[in-house]
């Protein structure tokens, strides 16, 4: 990659930092996705890429790279992202005028199929209560805990709960930082909050008022990597769904509070999503229930 270009991806990616206000995972995702765009072209061409070259991608250039990814094992849903990347790049050098039109951003990328959230059942939510602090060290197994019932019982991503600090826990309101920087207040019982003031009274750390309260084994912040893979052992342990992972927790959450009759745009703001279409997704509603609802509250009933 040239130094002129270098440039502009470094441009690019402080501008879907300050103006998307994207997740620092997204932004390391996009910023792999277009890195690995340009070493392919650089081969597929043999020649370093210039702005001339983005302009006059087409059809079979795009045909190319994902014949190579699907090749090597990347999904459909991995190459949509990876698309999207690059067209969000290619974009922000046409505002820039730096590229006076790309066909690129009219191409379309692999369809797949939405596969629905499958909530976990109360019986497996119990197993899995019962069972996550087990054979481990007594403030390890409350850490754990206190982890599974924030996604459980307040919908919180992993990222989210391992981002809280012991300065969120001085109100009843606890407030988190989801994806793009956006914040949003959780009420959380008083039961749940001594809990974790006794996770951390158990800690063999010290804690300052701006740490973060859930910790490595090392003294460092917990990684999500931990918790996944304590996710993985469960779900072989008691045969859950191949695709049982921490957000399973956030999809029963929002299923639970639909099945409750809760409104879906309480739902979508406890969850903390930007379009309602995306809360549509992490609900499952079974036909029976929906023609239940129907006949209760249509006006002819």
């Amino acid at each position: 990659m040239s130094k002129k270009m270098q440039k502009y991806l470094k441009d690019w990616i402080e501008w879907i930092k300050l103006e998307r206000r994207l997740s620092k995972q997204t932004i390391k995702a996009y910023t792999s996705d277009v890195n690995f765009f340009f070493k392919h072209f650089e081969e597929y061409k043999n020649k370093p890429i210039e702005l001339s070259d983005l302009e006059n991608l087409g059809q079979l250039d795009l045909t190319s790279w994902f014949y190579k990814r699907i090749k090597n094992g990347v999904g459909h849903r991995s190459n949509a992202r990876s698309l999207s990347s690059i067209k969000s790049f290619i974009n922000f050098l046409v505002k820039k005028k730096l590229v006076k039109h790309a066909f690129f951003l009219r191409l379309k990328g692999p369809k797949f199929y939405k596969t629905l959230p499958r909530p976990l059942s109360k019986n497996q939510v119990t197993k899995i209560f019962q069972n996550i602090a087990m054979n481990k060290e007594k403030w390890v197994g409350m850490r754990d805990l206190s982890i599974i019932l924030l996604m459980w019982g307040y919908g919180l991503r992993i990222s989210e709960v391992i981002n809280i600090r012991l300065s969120d826990l001085q109100t009843n309101d606890l407030q988190i930082y989801g994806k793009g920087n956006k914040t949003r207040l959780i009420p959380i019982a008083e039961e749940v909050r001594v809990f974790l003031k006794e996770m951390i009274k158990n800690c063999p750390f010290y804690f300052e008022e701006n740490n973060f309260i859930f910790l490595g084994t090392r003294g460092k912040k917990l990684k999500a990597e931990i918790i996944q893979k304590e996710i993985r052992n469960l779900r072989n342990s008691f045969m859950l769904p191949d695709n049982t992972t921490p957000h399973s927790f956030r999809h029963t959450f929002a299923t639970e509070l639909l099945e409750n009759m809760v409104d879906l745009r309480v739902i979508q703001e406890i969850l903390g999503h930007e379009s309602l279409s995306t809360t549509q997704n992490y609900t499952k509603v079974s036909a029976d229930r929906l023609k239940d609802i129907l006949s209760k509250n249509h006006p002819r009933a």
